[in-house]
């Protein structure tokens, strides 16, 4: 039985990474696409002779959607491909074993300095 419980456990965690993996080549695609759209309205909708909305407008728009979109894209594939390592820490549970113990130690050094 407790086979059974360790097995839907990983199983769930199988599927939340998938779900985090595809999500996240999602927004990467979306990124993308949006680089696309920011540089069509960069190079030829504001190179147009009478572009809608005027000429700076239309490359501040373009740059921005471009700088927004590569900002995006670099944390996204920056949390996927490179995650932050983990410090493993050691926990230490105080029983009585180890007070005793600790308490000894004490007592020793005490009688050693007097």
């Amino acid at each position: 039985m407790p086979e059974s419980k360790s097995n839907k456990s990983s199983n769930s965690i199988e599927r939340i990474r998938r779900e985090k993996k595809k999500r996240n080549n999602n927004i990467i695609l979306a990124c993308f696409l949006s680089l696309f759209v920011g540089h069509y309205i960069l190079n030829y909708v504001a190179a147009i002779e009478d572009p809608p909305l005027g000429v700076t407008f239309n490359i501040v728009l373009g740059c921005t959607i471009i700088a927004i979109a590569g900002i995006i894209m670099f944390i996204t594939i920056k949390r996927q491909y490179f995650p932050k390592k983990r410090n493993k820490t050691r926990h230490i549970f105080l029983d009585e074993d180890y007070k005793n113990k600790m308490s000894s130690k004490k007592q020793h050094s005490d009688e050693a300095e007097s």
